[in-house]
């Protein structure tokens, strides 16, 4: 995955930012979240993560709430802008609504298959079959790889991330 960050904090107008395909749509109880945060803090607390692609044009990765809620109240937002490929943008965006949010199971469900999808694509040898029984189901290399990574990322247990996949995508 390829990504820099080209300036690390940053004012923006909502108005210039895209919003982009998305996994998981804004719900009014997360903006009404960070609209009582905005009320106690006086700010943003987080910024969002945008892309710059080419041509200059913003779209954002994470934050979707932040977003929705400065839109609505006509405040700038504090941003991170990075110049990064589509799955490096994809991964940012799953990792922030795992990190951040109280997901329902198939949301949940959802953003790890995707993020599964990914990094497979990044680490096709985490793929390779192996002898035995689990080899040739294609679970041992597979799950073992990718089940410790993302468990760690997210500070949680390697058996919760593997139960979380849809049934076939094991």
């Amino acid at each position: 995955m390829t990504a820099r960050l080209v300036e690390p904090y940053t004012l923006l107008d909502p108005a210039g930012i895209e919003d982009g395909p998305r996994l998981r749509t804004v719900s009014d109880a997360g903006v009404e979240a960070i609209r009582a945060s905005y009320a106690e803090l006086g700010h943003i607390k987080d910024p969002i993560d945008v892309r710059r692609k080419r041509g200059g044009k913003l779209v954002l990765m994470a934050g979707g709430h932040r977003l929705a809620f400065a839109r609505a109240e006509g405040l700038q937002v504090p941003a991170k802008i990075w110049v990064c490929n589509d799955d490096f943008a994809r991964v940012m965006e799953i990792d922030d609504n795992l990190a951040g949010s109280e997901l329902t199971p198939l949301h949940t469900a959802v953003f790890l298959a995707e993020r599964k999808r990914i990094y497979e694509k990044m680490h096709p040898e985490t793929r390779a079959q192996v002898a035995g029984g689990l080899g040739r189901q294609g679970l041992a290399a597979e799950l073992g790889s990718f089940a410790d990574v993302t468990a760690e990322k997210l500070g949680s247990r390697r058996g919760r991330c593997a139960r979380s996949w849809p049934p076939g995508r094991r």
